[in-house]
């Protein structure tokens, strides 16, 4: 299991270098194919549809859990009927996601029609239905999945989620090039579910050899199954209202193109937040832990304060680097009619830094059952930001709704929940804040005189455009691990390179 485990980190890792790096070269082609019209209303049938998943009611992780409690027991009779309870349970949820979803798709008029035009109605009403197809499909994945999960098969699902990963964009130019455009890409992305739904079941049937029993579990453990999974449910819900609302807003009371600008915006986040969370998700077991030790709040702090900077220290040049390089960027990349998106992301991408470089935080107060404030006030902060975005957009428009966002995020994730980690949790804030504003020393002189020189210097082409980041990231190397890093950061990023020119030195031998 060690090897799987290994294997399955490994396999993890490639897979978000390869997700990270497919919408550079994919989204281009798809924008130019598409128009940016057709792409914004793709975008938000995505979104509307994405509400949809809340039926799962955040049984995925609870799934997980329970059934590798029951293997640790050696109770293969729980392992059997929670396993029936769930394929049942998800059959059910698929019928319901089905039925809204129809639902949905013959309310398109009433709910969009400020934003979209009749012909975009229509074509979305066939979006929504084809989505929310794809949506059911999903549920009894999930259950075949998260088994495979509960059982440590870490390789076989990894390379499935890395088939997936790979196969939905090609489908999907497949698709583009074929001139199907959004609908298309929609029957792909249903193609591609519906392959997987077989490579997970059959895995499950014939390698496990896991067989289904279907009989009603113990109303205890009913009630316990459904109490865990209620607040990760919560989160799901404050996920959906920052991340889809936005663009449903937009699509009410805006336009398609409008959806289409903002979500190009959000693009650069995504691969922000996908990035730090890979370097505290890994720390998460320590940090149990030590909670279990009841390690004291100064060991805590220092992990926090640890953590926080390695992440600061990477999210930094980017951050830097797509203020001073991003409008050449999504010029470059996206066209001149995505030019406004440069603010979409500069508004939500700098409050979303707080949380990301805190994200440890997280993991203790999860560790500390103390998770419970976070997520109410979280929702209550998203409730406040779908409220202000509906008001804002028909005046502002999509600036309105990043704008919108940035207060929320510099509120909820950062006042309040500093306060609590602080006050509640026992982490000394200060101290964490003294070191962060130490280290932004230098990414914040690089960003103004960055940005006083490209206003000297117009980029153009890719070529100007790779050289000046280039440059700019060399530097920031340079000045950062001379002048701003400890001797256990230098030691992190020194090892690997070591390693690398060790193996250079012997392979010349």
């Amino acid at each position: 299991m060690k090897n799987q485990l290994r294997s399955g980190v490994i396999i993890s890792y490639f897979n978000l270098a390869i997700s990270s790096l497919i919408p550079f070269i994919y989204t281009p082609i798809m924008l130019d194919m598409l128009g940016q019209s057709e792409y914004g209303l793709y975008s938000l049938a995505q979104s509307a549809v994405s509400y949809l998943s809340l039926l799962s009611f955040g049984f995925g992780s609870t799934i997980i859990r329970y059934i590798a409690k029951y293997r640790a027991e050696g109770n293969k009779e729980a392992v059997e009927k929670t396993y029936g309870f769930f394929i049942l349970l998800y059959s059910i949820l698929a019928l319901l996601v089905l039925a809204v979803g129809v639902l949905i798709s013959n309310n398109i008029e009433p709910i969009f029609h400020r934003g979209l035009t009749g012909d975009e109605q229509s074509k979305m009403r066939i979006l929504v239905l084809i989505m929310t197809f794809n949506s059911a499909l999903s549920f009894p994945v999930s259950v075949f999945s998260s088994m495979i999960t509960a059982y440590e098969r870490y390789i076989y699902r990894k390379l499935i989620d890395m088939l997936a990963t790979v196969g939905a964009p090609i489908a999907n130019l497949v698709a583009l090039y074929m001139g199907y455009a959004s609908i298309g890409m929609s029957l792909a992305a249903t193609v591609i579910q519906f392959i997987m739904l077989p490579l997970y079941a059959g895995y499950c049937f014939k390698v496990l050899r896991l067989k289904p029993r279907f009989s009603l579990l113990p109303k205890p453990l009913v009630k316990e199954l459904f109490g865990f999974s209620a607040f990760i449910f919560l989160g799901s819900l404050v996920d959906m209202l920052f991340w889809s609302t936005d663009k449903v807003i937009l699509g009410m009371l805006s336009s398609s193109v409008a959806v289409a600008i903002y979500n190009v915006g959000g693009t650069f986040n995504n691969i922000v937040m996908q990035l730090s969370t890979s370097i505290s998700g890994v720390l998460t077991p320590k940090i149990t832990g030590m909670v279990v030790k009841n390690a004291s709040k100064d060991e805590l702090t220092e992990l926090f304060i640890r953590v926080g900077r390695l992440q600061f220290i990477v999210i930094a040049i980017i951050v830097s680097g797509f203020t001073v390089f991003g409008r050449a960027f999504i010029n470059l990349w996206a066209g001149a009619e995505y030019a406004d998106a440069y603010w979409v992301t500069i508004l939500t991408m700098f409050p979303l830094c707080v949380p990301l470089i805190q994200n440890t935080g997280l993991s203790i107060v999860i560790a500390q059952n103390k998770h419970q404030f976070r997520s109410i006030v979280y929702l209550i902060i998203a409730i406040l930001n779908v409220i202000s975005t509906y008001l804002t957009v028909p005046t502002m428009g999509y600036i309105g709704a990043a704008l919108c966002s940035c207060i929320s995020y510099l509120l909820g994730q950062g006042l309040i929940m500093n306060g609590y980690y602080y006050k509640v949790v026992g982490i000394d804030i200060p101290l964490f804040w003294k070191n962060i504003l130490k280290l932004s020393i230098i990414p914040g002189c690089m960003l103004v005189l960055g940005l006083i020189i490209s206003n000297f210097f117009v980029i153009t082409n890719w070529g100007t455009f790779f050289v000046g980041v280039l440059m700019f990231s060399c530097i920031y190397a340079v000045l950062m691990y001379g002048l701003s890093l400890n001797d256990y950061e230098k030691n992190i990023f020194r090892k690997p390179l070591l390693k690398v020119v060790k193996m250079v030195v012997q392979k010349d031998r």
